[in-house]
């Protein structure tokens, strides 16, 4: 079973890079980008707001969460966990300071598209669209989650995947990152937690070595 919930993993991984190097080789990233912004009154605009609100990593409200659930339930990972936080914070700015690039609102005409300007700085942040730091943080956040509680329920897994999707389509819809920002951020996610999570931080079983 636990074999078979890793070939699940890989696969959907596998599946959003896949699409992810389509929409690179395909150069389709701006007019995808205009289709999945189009459909942003579908929901509220209150909508919007709290998913971009609840994983702005300005204010912490994951990176906080996650390390209370941690220390109540998990408390023999609680050092993977601030070593997984602290490179999330690392990899996403060094990889938005090295390829800076421009936010649809500075690539096309601002008046084409729907543009939710809300709690963040517009002009700081105008060339640093990529990777998405919202996304990347919902995905560390979700897949952390679900690495350490529900390794044995598909249904469970599939929520947490459904809230880092939610927050990348919300990055989409309100004007703020490209799709493949989106994608790329949620893989980089992905591999960040299963990197830091693997790595043997318990301080009894590091005491025991030495």
């Amino acid at each position: 079973m636990k074999f078979l919930s890793k070939f699940h993993s890989i696969l959907i991984f596998a599946f959003f890079l896949i699409l992810a190097l389509g929409i690179y080789q395909s150069n389709i990233n701006h007019s995808l980008f205009f289709t999945i912004n189009s459909f942003h009154n579908l929901l509220p605009v209150k909508f919007w707001e709290f998913i971009n609100l609840l994983a702005y990593r300005k204010y912490l409200i994951l990176q906080v969460l996650l390390l209370v659930i941690t220390f109540l339930w998990k408390r023999d990972k609680l050092l993977n966990v601030i070593a997984l936080i602290m490179a999330y914070f690392i990899v996403f700015a060094a990889l938005k300071m090295f390829f800076g690039e421009a936010r649809p609102y500075i690539a096309l005409d601002p008046n084409s598209f729907y543009w939710l300007n809300m709690y963040e700085d517009a002009a700081k942040s105008a060339y640093q669209s990529f990777p998405s730091g919202h996304v990347g943080n919902m995905a560390v956040f979700a897949f952390a989650i679900s690495s350490m509680f529900f390794d044995k329920s598909k249904l469970l897994q599939f929520l947490m995947l459904l809230l880092v999707l939610v927050t990348g389509i919300t990055r989409i819809c309100t004007g703020w990152h490209w799709p493949l920002d989106v994608i790329a951020s949620g893989l980089i996610g992905y591999l960040l937690v299963k990197i830091c999570l693997s790595i043997n931080l318990d301080k009894a079983n590091l005491r025991n070595k030495c």
